[in-house]
Parts: C-alpha cells; structure tokens; sequence
C-alpha cells in the first residue's frame, strides 16, 4: 500500500508544473491589457508611461522567461502580490481557500452520505415506488443549472419569506457568530448539493443493483446471513468501490459548480475571487487560484484512488508488480 501511495504522490509533481504552464499560458493570451486596467483604459496612459509600467511589472518579458520568474517565486514560496494594490496573492488566496473549502466540504460529505443512503435505497428496491421517486429526483438534480436554483432560493427564502441571509458570509456590521455564519451557508449548500447529488445517486443504485445479481451475493444468501451483514460485508464494499472513484473525480465538477454558487451568493471564497481577478486582469491572483484548484483535485483524486486500493487488493498487487 506504501508503494502504491508514493508512486501516485511521484506523479503529481509532473502534473502541477504541466498544468501551471498551460494555465499561464491561458491566462496571458486572455483579452485585456493589465497595465491599462490600472489607469481605467489605455485612453488614461500615454506611451511612455505604458511602457514604464510595463517594465516595472515585468511584462514586457518573453513569456517565458515571465514564467520561469513565476514559477521561481512560487517554489520559494513567494506567491507575488497584487498588480492594484500590492495585497499579497498568498494571504488573499488563503483566506479564500478557507470559505471555499469550508463550503464545498460540508456539501461533499452531506452528498457522499446522502448519495450512500438513496442511491442504496433506490437499488435495493428496483422499479418500486421508493425508486420512481428517488430517480426522478436524481434526474431533476441533472436538469436544474445551479445559477438559476440559487436565484430562485434567494427569491424565495431572502426576497419573499426574509428567513435566510442572500449574500456574503456574515450580516455586515454584526459580530459574525456561529448562528449567523451558519445562516449564510444554508442557501449555498442547499444550491450545491441539490445540483451536484443526481450522478452520485444513480452511480449507487446501479452499482447496488449490479450486486445484488452477483453471483456470490446469492450464494452469500444462501448461507443464511442476515441482511446486516450481507450488506456491511459484501454489498456496500463491491457497489462503494466505482462511487468512491467518482467523488474523487468529480472533485472538478463540484468546485465549478462552488464558482457560480460563491459568485451568486457573493460568498467570498476561490471563485469569485478568480471572477473578480478574471474580470481585472489580476494575473497573479488568476494564477494563485489556478494552483490551488489544481493541487485539490489532484488530491481529490489521489484519496479516491487510495481508498479504491484500500478497497480493492488486486489493484494495489498490480501497481507493487506482483
């Protein structure tokens, strides 16, 4: 298990520097002049102080050699700072990382224990009531976008009823305690999850269906286990193992869709900062949120492979070569 875990963390490294290069290349060939942003247009500058500018902040390099200067600034751990105002990217990114992970941590465990407990009781009971029901609401979770669910949550909950807070993480001028913290989270959670729950639960069902036909299920029946152990022992572990792969997978998804969330709900998290920096031509803040995107779904996906490994033993023989 050992071996397998450092040969999968020996590959991220490759990945990270591929991904930051395409990335940085991405970012500079986006429309928009950063230097003229600063002075509101490029009618606010002259040449001569364009070009100053330009020189200051080390754009007017080879894009390579603006990428070599970048990447060996990050390894020294100096992430730069604003083109603006000269925040530091490291201080303003992290403290975004901090509502964006604290969000989309709580909408993956409340989707991974409630896609566990429909998907199971869907397939349990194929073409029943409980299935129509759950697979209709699976099917709907495809449907809805999540900007226009959020919108109508706000509509509703904020605008009509003014039970939940609409925006921001703490009622402004208010002493930000736990009760109203976690007053601003419920309409972003509820958005997220009800949006990204319907693949998770068809992926459960179909896999607890598959099992239940198996072969060693029935022989398992015929033996006389109970029901609780018959599921603890060999339902869950064989329908778990494609379910855990998709949640580390599908790590990608479920921070996109915390991007349009965080922008409808003006949560303050990687999202709308990389909106607002996008918008702003804040390269060094694109770049920042690039990177610790990246570095999450690549753990995302290193976790999920572990647990599958854990899960299943021929796949860690086969990565040991034996």
């Amino acid at each position: 298990m050992l071996r397998f875990i450092a040969t999968r963390i020996a590959g991220v490294v490759p990945q990270l520097l591929l991904v930051s290069l395409l990335a940085f290349g991405i970012v500079k060939a986006a429309p928009g002049d950063p230097v003229a942003s600063l002075a509101g247009g490029v009618e606010f500058m002259s040449a001569a102080d364009h070009a100053r500018v330009s020189h200051n902040l080390g754009l007017d390099q080879p894009l390579p050699v603006q990428y070599g200067r970048w990447l060996a600034r990050m390894l020294q751990g100096d992430w730069g700072s604003s083109l603006k105002d000269g925040r530091p990217v490291f201080e303003v990114v992290a403290r975004a990382l901090g509502y964006s992970l604290l969000l989309v941590g709580i909408v993956w465990t409340l989707i991974i224990v409630t896609g566990i407990v429909l998907g199971y009781l869907a397939g349990s009971a194929p073409e029943s009531r409980r299935d129509t029901v759950i697979s209709g609401f699976a099917a709907l979770s495809f449907a809805v976008p999540p900007f226009w669910l959020g919108l109508m949550l706000i509509v509703v909950f904020s605008v009509g009823l003014g039970l939940l807070p609409a925006s921001g993480s703490a009622r402004i001028g208010g002493s930000g305690s736990l009760i109203d913290r976690a007053a601003h989270l419920v309409l972003p959670v509820a958005t997220l999850l009800l949006t990204q729950l319907g693949p998770y639960i068809r992926l459960v069902r179909s896999s607890v269906r598959d099992t239940l036909s198996a072969g060693f299920v029935r022989a398992a029946r015929a033996r006389g286990l109970s029901r609780r152990t018959l599921v603890r022992r060999y339902i869950l572990p064989n329908a778990l193992t494609p379910f855990i792969t998709w949640a580390g997978l599908s790590l990608p998804l479920l921070i996109s869709g915390a991007f349009v969330v965080e922008w409808v709900f003006s949560w303050p998290g990687l999202g709308r900062l990389f909106l607002q920096s996008a918008m702003s031509r804040e390269y060094p803040f694109l770049m920042g949120c690039v990177v610790v995107v990246c570095t999450l779904v690549i753990a995302g996906n290193l976790l999920a492979d572990c647990l599958v490994a854990a899960l299943n033993p021929k796949l860690r023989r086969s990565h040991a070569g034996e």
